[in-house]
């Protein structure tokens, strides 16, 4: 009889994708494998080839008192031969702080070394996976109707190969604050096109200005695609832009570039270049074990509060780029040109 292994991941869209990766192992392991998540990203586990159940808990499926969460874990280890395994906090309190807890506040220095290491590697080790580290698998596997849909959307809309761009990320601190001025480049200079994606109301707002900055730059918006809905669009319609949709999207770029966002994480283990760029992490975080990445971040001279380590609400605990704005220091130390350069060297015609 097989025995079966669960792991269970309670967080954003990236954090999800970062706890798939030990899925593959543990059915190589000859496991049934459930995974227990939230409601908000459950969707990145469906079509899933390793996933035996998915079950989904809403909010007050879980005890959250002090001390009633963890005890609720170690009630139901004993229903698995392979083990229940929380992979919640693996990331967050492990590599990353929150404003509210005190080692937030410790020194920069001490912090880098309480949370250095790779995200891919403490989800391995937490699981009790054997050495060495296999990260080859896919982190997100769309149907074959979600592929096709975007291979048509790609060779229809777009008009052939195209660089993907992720606007940012679920914080202050991953966004590019360059990326209209990038992206007029790499349109008129590269005759790259660019398609924007990005998950949520505020991606969508934030792709409206880059489109009309290119707009005004460029005398036209030729070369640039939105791939973004609005809060309010109908789930059924032709334009709405599902997480799912868009994760599938990200899979067809002939290049992706983004800061540190869950649709980047998507494309991991993929083939295609890719450039991330990090801020409050550092790159062994999360990139290290990534297919065909190059990695940019600030200059530690020049921005020596990199990497922090902080998981920033606002800019209130950020380093701002100028006083009075809302840039992280980390990420406008991040030129243009380097990206441009990267791009050179990196596109395929």
């Amino acid at each position: 009889m097989q025995g079966w292994a669960a792991v269970c991941r309670l967080g954003g869209l990236g954090d999800n994708l970062i706890a798939a990766s030990v899925l593959a192992p543990l059915k190589r392991l000859g496991y049934l494998v459930e995974v227990i998540t939230s409601e908000s990203f459950a969707c990145v586990y469906l079509n899933n080839p390793h996933v035996d159940k998915l079950s989904v808990k809403g909010e007050k499926d879980i005890p959250h008192g002090p001390g009633e969460w963890t005890k609720w874990f170690v009630a139901r280890s004993h229903e698995y031969m392979g083990g229940l395994w929380n992979l919640s906090h693996s990331v967050e309190k492990r590599h990353a702080l929150f404003e509210t807890d005190t080692d937030f506040w410790w020194p920069s220095d001490y912090r880098r070394k309480l949370c250095g290491g790779s995200y891919l590697e403490t989800a391995w080790d937490i699981v009790g996976l054997p050495q060495p580290y296999e990260f080859g698998c896919p982190l997100f596997y769309p149907t074959d109707e979600e592929r096709a849909r975007a291979i048509k959307t790609r060779d229809e809309s777009i008009g052939g190969k195209y660089l993907a761009w992720i606007l940012g990320g679920s914080r202050v601190d991953k966004v590019y604050p360059y990326s209209t001025q990038a992206i007029c480049r790499i349109i008129k200079e590269l005759d790259i096109p660019v398609v924007l994606l990005g998950v949520g109301g505020k991606q969508f707002e934030m792709a409206q200005v880059v489109l009309e900055d290119v707009t005004r730059t460029n005398s036209t918006a030729k070369g640039l695609h939105l791939a973004l809905s609005p809060e309010n669009s109908d789930p059924g319609g032709h334009q709405h832009w599902s997480t799912r949709r868009s994760l599938t999207q990200v899979l067809t770029a002939s290049m992706v570039i983004s800061p540190d966002t869950g649709l980047a994480w998507a494309a991991a283990m993929e083939p295609m270049p890719k450039i991330i760029m990090v801020s409050h992490a550092s790159a062994e975080n999360i990139t290290r074990h990534w297919i065909n990445t190059t990695t940019l971040h600030a200059d530690p001279d020049n921005v020596p509060c990199w990497p922090c380590h902080r998981l920033h609400n606002s800019i209130d605990t950020c380093v701002p780029f100028k006083p009075g704005t809302e840039v992280a220091a980390c990420m406008a130390d991040i030129s243009v040109e380097t990206l441009m350069d990267n791009i050179q060297r990196l596109w395929k015609p």
